[in-house]
């Protein structure tokens, strides 16, 4: 949310950038090759250029290699060397600033060919959209270009073939880069540096917005939303979880007029179960009447009576949707620390996330000597029993049991992977964001 998206729209106009992709031989740039080269220019937030070659390395191209870019010797055997086109690709590049979805490996690769052939390394400023994709969603476990092309509906269907890595590459840019214009980007340097600003979950709101434009604000959510309030010195006054945001406003309202705020984090989250977390996370620290207020909102709007509601000693695991499709948030009810949520992105990390139950399991057998045990401050054990039973439909938690876990290791993983393709994304994170 910004005052100024215009000023930010023309700064980032002002920049051209080339987007490269490499394939090499292997991933030594000591001793592989290039095989392919692809490039993309982007100036006035615009694909503007492109161009592509395939290298002939002059060595043998390992079988995994061809199987995985489909780039056979026979391809490349008529195609030039990298000595031929070398001139050309740096006369492509010109003094834009560099961008690749793994700088790490196409710099140095690049810059080694140029040492060979006692050419100047390049000089340019250089952006990683996967480094930039991590601090725009500080949350998401798997960061490769094929996965954010699905995430952002980007057409990826030639993977590791350099020009179509390239312009896929240089289409997330652009979604980036209107990202931070609609963000209020001021400097430049956020743009390498974007860290506690630009995350697409979440926006901060200082007391320059009005109680009524931050209530409009939050009136346009979708999402199930965590407010933070601080006052000075970023003292805490208040967290608000809202389930369905355009349909609690009066709270909303209701707190903000009760507070001296000075600044505001609005924040997508999923499962709302994280946002009742959180209230509890801070539960002593909120003036007394505004704890009053938001927690006998929360027992009116999901308190159920005791006989319905779902007992903290019976549960052990709960397992729910995160905001990033395919990942999954794990919360150990054998010893529960609201503070702490363990992630894992299925199916590839089932086994992995099987393992860390195991692990919970033999710490609460062994030091625990089987006694369960769990942060919540009492006055909101009832309110986060029933909200587990109120929520416990259209597939929001899955519930394992010790027994099951120990007993059915294929059972569950099978239980937990369907489980997360069942998941609806309903809040098309992160193509719809803050």
């Amino acid at each position: 949310m910004s005052n100024n998206p215009i000023n930010s729209k023309e700064l980032l106009s002002g920049l051209s950038f080339c987007v490269i992709d490499l394939e090499t031989t292997g991933g030594n740039h000591n001793k592989d090759k290039i095989i392919e080269i692809g490039m993309v220019k982007i100036s006035q937030c615009r694909l503007s250029d492109t161009k592509s070659f395939l290298i002939n390395p002059e060595m043998p191209i390992p079988e995994f290699i061809q199987k995985l870019t489909n780039i056979s010797q026979d391809k490349v055997k008529d195609a030039a060397t990298i000595e031929e086109v070398i001139d050309e690709v740096l006369e492509f590049i010109g003094d834009d600033i560099i961008v690749a979805h793994n700088t790490s490996f196409d710099v140095p690769f690049l810059n080694s060919v140029l040492k060979r052939l006692q050419k100047p390394k390049l000089e340019n400023n250089v952006i990683c959209t996967n480094v930039m994709t991590k601090h725009l969603m500080p949350e998401i476990l798997n960061s490769n270009l094929n996965y954010m092309s699905r995430l952002f509906n980007i057409d990826h269907s030639k993977a590791h073939r350099a020009y179509d890595d390239a312009l896929a590459t240089a289409k997330l840019l652009l979604i980036y880069l209107d990202i931070f214009a609609d963000k209020g980007i001021k400097k430049i340097n956020q743009l390498y540096y974007p860290r506690n600003k630009f995350e697409l979950d979440r926006v901060h709101l200082d007391n320059s917005f009005s109680n009524e434009q931050v209530t409009d604000y939050i009136a346009k959510i979708e999402s199930s939303t965590l407010l933070t309030i601080k006052g000075e010195r970023g003292l805490i006054l208040a967290v608000l979880p809202l389930e369905a945001p355009g349909e609690e406003l009066g709270i909303v309202k209701d707190i903000l007029n009760e507070l001296d705020w000075k600044i505001i984090t609005i924040k997508l989250i999923k499962p709302m179960i994280e946002g009742i977390f959180q209230f509890n996370n801070h539960y002593f620290k909120y003036p007394v009447e505004v704890k009053n207020k938001i927690s006998d909102y929360l027992y009116k709007r999901y308190g159920l009576p005791e006989e319905q509601r779902i007992k903290l000693e019976k549960l052990d695991f709960v397992l729910s949707h995160h905001l990033i499709s395919d990942q999954v948030i794990v919360h150990s009810f054998l010893h529960l620390n609201t503070n702490t949520k363990f992630l894992f992105k299925i199916p590839a990390q089932k086994k992995k996330l099987h393992q860390f139950l195991i692990g919970q399991i033999n710490r609460f057998e062994n030091n625990q000597k089987g006694q369960k045990k769990h942060l919540i401050h009492q006055e909101l054990v009832g309110l986060v029993e029933s909200f587990l039973a109120y929520s416990n439909k259209e597939n929001a938690h899955l519930m394992l049991s010790r027994k099951y876990v120990k007993e059915d290791k294929e059972g569950v993983l099978k239980t937990i992977e369907n489980f997360v393709s069942q998941d609806k994304n309903n809040s098309n994170f992160p193509t719809k964001h803050l």
